[in-house]
């Protein structure tokens, strides 16, 4: 018997000693993939503020959730294209990845003393243009006749066909395609080059709740040669201007049967403009042209009813009057704000576009001639972040 004991004891021990490291390497383990996580998510929403610092603000993230570079056998890397997974080569994905040679009590004798462990977090940077259509309005989701699509922090989902033309660039952070190889035409003037075949993403916005119409505070508006400042409330049959200076209050405009503003200037701060129809105005057409300088933005948080970020809003409901039903020709469109068009297209030609911190679109097509479109995306400035909910999503 005590031979039998003297043989069982050692087994006992090492069978416990390995069940000991194996608990502690898995401890280790998922303390590591949260760190990995976390690092991901973080240099993603850096990334997206343009700073150029979302591999330090990874490190830092990884070195508070206990995994600092270069102490006790730690290595900490983060890069774009990850290595694997369905994003792998994905330019609008950051990967972070967190490897330590820990100590094990036990399993010295099989492996020399270490085990490496090793986790990776890989989060999906938020399109700054996200598109929608699959050809039932144009044929191309986008087109970029002549000009530019620029936005070097940007990525650009589409979810169909897209063509540049000849004498058109576009240049952002990456460009996802849910479509195939087979899909596109005239690509050779992109940055980076197009992926296709990436997972179909859900609309950003489906979780914003649309105003509501009720009631007509103005009839049939219009202004010509003239000035005025106006107050947010709902403008039955048109809001329409011509050669004229209009300054918007902050809040929420409700519309019904179009607007169209030739030859004006308009500015204002804290606005969300809604297209709608009622009080006998159709959806119609939302026209800026005829060099109009409009210089507007949306609110930075609730008030007025308006919506936090979103400047120009046509309802979900749209019944489409043509091809594009947002026109913007020939003028200066400046100001912060996303531009939402789910159910209808946004013609952009001869314009300056941009804005000062964040330009978006998401619309189910776009179509440019003669323009340079500056996508942006610093939502620093909203007191609830990017209003885009797959901000900085973690992906696998």
């Amino acid at each position: 018997m005590t031979t039998l004991y003297a043989f069982i004891l050692p087994l006992t021990i090492l069978f416990c000693g390995l069940s000991i490291d194996m608990g502690r390497l898995e401890l280790v383990k998922t303390q590591m993939q949260s760190a990995a996580d976390a690092a991901a998510l973080s240099a993603v929403q850096e990334a997206q503020r343009g700073t150029g610092q979302w591999q330090a603000v990874a490190q830092t993230v990884a070195t508070a959730n206990g995994f600092q570079n270069g102490v006790n056998n730690v290595t900490v890397t983060s890069f774009s294209q990850p290595t694997y997974g369905e994003y792998a080569n994905h330019y609008d994905a950051l990967q972070t990845t967190i490897s330590q040679s820990v100590k094990t009590l036990f399993m010295g004798s099989l492996n020399g003393g270490y085990r490496t462990v090793s986790a990776s977090g890989v989060a999906l940077m938020t399109p700054c243009m996200y598109l929608t259509g699959s050809g039932q309005l144009q044929t191309y989701t986008l087109d970029i006749y002549t000009g530019d699509i620029d936005g070097n922090t940007c990525p650009t989902y589409i979810n169909s066909e897209f063509t540049v033309e000849s004498s058109a660039n576009m240049n952002v952070e990456a460009i996802s395609v849910a479509g195939s190889s087979g899909s596109s035409a005239d690509v050779g003037e992109t940055y980076p080059s197009p992926l296709y075949g990436v997972p179909t993403m859900a609309d950003p916005l489906a979780y914003v709740t649309a105003p509501t119409f009720s009631s007509c505070n103005h009839t049939s508006y219009s202004l010509s040669n003239g000035s005025a400042t106006l107050s947010s409330g709902t403008y039955c049959k048109g809001l329409n201007l011509t050669n004229s200076t209009v300054t918007l209050n902050p809040g929420l405009y409700i519309i019904t049967g179009g607007a169209t503003w030739s030859g004006s200037t308009v500015s204002g701060s804290g606005v969300t403009l809604f297209f709608t129809s009622g009080g006998g105005g159709t959806d119609s057409k939302f026209i800026i042209q005829s060099s109009s300088t409009v210089t507007i933005s949306a609110p930075n948080s609730s008030s007025n009813n308006s919506i936090p970020g979103v400047l120009v809003f046509t309802d979900r409901t749209w019944t489409k009057t043509s091809n594009q039903d947002v026109a913007l020709m020939s003028s200066s469109i400046t100001g912060d704000g996303i531009w939402y068009a789910p159910k209808t297209g946004i013609y952009v030609q001869n314009c300056t576009f941009a804005a000062s911190h964040y330009l978006g679109i998401d619309a189910n097509n776009v179509y440019t001639s003669g323009t340079n479109i500056q996508l942006s995306n610093n939502y620093t400035y909203l007191t609830g972040g990017n209003p885009f909910h797959t901000a900085g999503s973690l992906v696998q």
